[in-house]
């Protein structure tokens, strides 16, 4: 095992919990938006909105950071969330206009993750699959650093 094998693995455990929230989630606007009651599931829904809020914490501050250092080093940061950081600034300006990633800052998305109509729930859902996307990209990364080529 490599000397940086266990922080990629622990991104992995870390993006994964991130990922296994996105879908949760979405699973849950998307019935609401049709009309599904889906209260049976509401304490998942509220951990995974909780995680969700975190990870997004975490990452503006590390994005911030890097944007405010002309190096774009981020300094005293888990280097795999340093590197997703600078992933999405890279892929921000890269992504369609179009995109919830290129066009909304972060505090609109985490204010989003409460969103009470249905119009803000259709952008959520947006969002959350802009960001399942990065986050996949960014995991393929940490299953090649884990298992190398197959």
């Amino acid at each position: 095992m490599k000397q940086n094998d266990w922080l990629v693995a622990q991104s992995f455990e870390q993006v994964n919990a991130v990922l296994s929230a996105i879908n949760t989630l979405s699973i849950h606007t998307k019935l609401t938006l049709i009309g599904v009651d889906d209260t049976a599931r509401i304490a998942d829904v509220g951990t995974a909105r909780r995680e969700l809020l975190h990870f997004l914490e975490r990452l503006e501050g590390v994005i911030q950071n890097a944007q405010h250092r002309r190096d774009g080093v981020t300094l005293g940061v888990d280097p795999r969330l340093g590197r997703l950081a600078r992933k999405f600034l890279s892929l921000r300006a890269k992504w369609p206009s179009g995109s919830s990633l290129s066009s909304a800052s972060l505090p609109r998305l985490r204010e989003l993750l409460s969103a009470r109509d249905s119009q803000e729930s259709e952008a959520l859902v947006i969002f959350l699959g802009d960001l399942r996307s990065l986050l996949e990209e960014h995991i393929h990364s940490d299953i090649t650093g884990i298992l190398g080529d197959v």
